[in-house]
């Protein structure tokens, strides 16, 4: 350990600006993604799912061999996500502004590992200008503030990344992380590290002079390590999880060979979702940047399609073939599919970037203004973000659960919620949480004269929020209302107790 310090305070001290510009760029990076969190962080339905999950597991002791449920009918990830957020909610007492601080310091994580990659792929201008590109973009600001289980995916994408490079390298024994964390990454987002499996498998076939029965054993080992939780939840619920995953993959037929139909459809999809991370809405700069990737890409092709190029170029379009053929869960296929193989782009035309600054004259030009004008406008928007936010945010739910404990006083009332889709989670935990720690209870579970109802405003089906409000009305009358930005919370006295 101590001879390790000992060589970290050598590579800095040789490297005294390299190191000082990292250091601006992680400390805006954690900046940008924790600034007013406990005021804009949204914690809607899958927040509150899964924030009364982990609440039983930490105040209750109580285990679970599953985490989140996918997009896909019957079909749910491994428990690995809420264990990872257990330790922040605990040391947070049940506050879910913690959790998503501690996800938003593991994308901090991310930065620097894409300053370590780019360092040990192509030196450190190609590590600074990755942590730059990932550090103040807009999106994996906003992304990496979202408290769901695909936020640390990129995180845990580029461990995988790391010891396959190690394996590349001819370091054999790298294979057993890179296959653990690879499991890991299937419980993050099975939708897109699906397709990290065969994306691992190519690169195995082309290394496979690196290889060994005993490492493939022993990587394949350190894969099903990651799995038990799910194998042992199927074994006990006699096989709901295979069941659910083979109506999917052969029944409903979710891989098929429909490319003619799809392909207009996903290349601009992947048009969208990777020029957005450089320009979050300027179509100028969006077709600059991926007409700069590709052509770039073509003229250094040999520069940068080394060993460590090609497995990036592998861990990036393996996918994109991939959800060309992709036609489950009714064809949809959402931007954060793509945030594990995020890295791998922003690795690869960070090189570009490198080796045209390093041909000439005009080309350092050409990349500063490049990085001058990507900043100002992901800086801007941000500015935007930071002021509104995005939906229902925490400090006006909070508001709101603040003015029913203040009306009611020390008597006993009920609560009723309305919020798409229908299911309020979200504030279940809210008032097992704030609730109990602010006031010290929660509402009374039997029936009492005092009733708040509160609601969110539902665009897609207003027709039911509608006839909740008609329900409402017969059971009973209103006697306040209070609105703090969509929320509107109102006071009734109960006339019906059935």
């Amino acid at each position: 350990m101590k001879n390790c310090l000992v060589k970290v305070a050598k590579e800095i001290a040789q490297n005294k600006l390299v190191y000082f510009l990292l250091f601006l760029i992680l400390s805006f990076s954690a900046f940008f993604r924790l600034y007013r969190l406990d005021t804009l962080l949204g914690f809607w339905y899958d927040q509150g799912r899964d924030a009364l999950v982990i609440w039983d597991f930490v105040y209750h002791g109580k285990l679970f061999l599953i985490g989140p449920v996918t997009g896909i009918e019957g079909i749910f990830l491994g428990p690995f996500y809420y264990y990872l957020l257990s330790p922040f909610y605990f040391l947070g007492g049940g506050n879910p502004v913690w959790a998503a601080a501690g996800l938003s310091w593991i994308a901090v994580g991310a930065v620097c590992l894409l300053f370590y990659l780019g360092k040990k792929f192509w030196g450190y201008p190609v590590g600074l200008l990755a942590a730059f590109f990932y550090g103040f973009s807009f999106h994996q600001v906003t992304f990496s503030r979202w408290l769901a289980n695909p936020n640390p995916l990129p995180f845990f994408a580029l461990l995988v990344l790391l010891f396959l490079y190690r394996f590349v390298q001819d370091q054999r024994g790298s294979l057993v992380w890179a296959a653990f964390f690879l499991g890991l990454c299937l419980q993050l987002e099975a939708a897109a590290a699906i397709f990290f499996l065969p994306s691992m498998l190519l690169i195995l076939i082309w290394k496979r002079k690196n290889l060994s029965l005993r490492i493939l054993l022993m990587a394949f080992l350190s894969f099903l390590v990651t799995l038990l939780p799910q194998i042992y939840f199927n074994f006990r619920h006699e096989g709901i999880l295979m069941a659910a995953f083979k109506k999917f993959l052969i029944e409903e037929r979710s891989f098929g060979i429909s490319f003619g139909q799809v392909l207009r459809q996903r290349l601009w999809l992947y048009f969208d979702v990777f020029s957005s991370q450089l320009f979050p809405w300027q179509v100028g700069g969006r077709i600059v940047t991926i007409a700069s990737f590709s052509a770039l890409a073509i003229f250094y092709r040999k520069k940068i399609f080394s060993s460590v190029g090609k497995m990036l170029a592998i861990w990036l379009f393996v996918p994109l073939v991939g959800y060309l053929f992709y036609r489950g869960n009714h064809g949809y296929v959402w931007d954060y599919y793509f945030s594990g193989v995020m890295p791998a782009f922003i690795l690869l035309l960070s090189s570009e970037f490198y080796f045209l600054a390093k041909s000439h004259l005009i080309g350092k030009i050409m990349v500063c203004l490049f990085l001058l004008v990507f900043g100002t406008l992901n800086i801007r928007p941000l500015k935007n973000y930071y002021q509104a936010g995005v939906g229902i945010a925490l400090r006006a739910q909070k508001r709101a659960i603040d003015w029913i404990y203040e009306e009611a006083g020390s008597n006993d009332f009920n609560v009723d919620v309305y919020v798409p889709p229908q299911i309020p989670y979200a504030y279940s935990y809210l008032f097992r949480w704030y609730g109990q720690r602010k006031y010290g209870r929660e509402p009374a579970a039997k029936m009492v004269k005092n009733l708040y109802t509160l609601s969110e405003p539902d665009g897609e089906h207003p027709q039911f929020l509608e006839a909740w409000l008609e329900r409402q009305a017969g059971i009973g009358r209103i006697e306040k209302s209070y609105f703090w930005g969509s929320i509107t919370v109102q006071k009734r006295e109960r006339i019906k107790y059935e």
